[in-house]
């Protein structure tokens, strides 16, 4: 979040003319459009939930037992990392287009 947030007030600086366009900036939404972002995060997600979904399925063939915590949780918390992080990359990518756009 704090690196969204820290290109996010750039871009939005930027568009304000407060401060001088980064060519390291220009290079990189040159690069990174809207659509990639998209692509990314939802492939990001999706990754975290079959991680999920795949865990889900071993404790439910466990009869919703008890699991071995060091065990599952080195496997379940890596699923639950790449669910949020695709989500808020979705999520900027969309907000980050949006700063992007020039007023008319």
């Amino acid at each position: 979040q704090g690196l969204t947030f820290a290109v996010f007030t750039k871009v939005f600086a930027v568009n304000e003319g407060l401060v001088p366009p980064h060519p390291g900036l220009a290079r990189f939404f040159h690069w990174m459009t809207l659509e990639r972002g998209v692509v990314i995060g939802l492939a990001t997600f999706g990754a975290g939930l079959a991680l999920l979904a795949y865990w889900f399925k071993y404790w439910a063939g466990t009869g919703f037992g008890d699991l071995e915590y060091p065990y599952t949780l080195r496997r379940v918390i890596p699923g639950a990392t790449l669910t949020a992080l695709g989500l808020q990359a979705v999520l900027a990518s969309f907000f980050t287009g949006i700063l992007g756009m020039s007023r008319k």
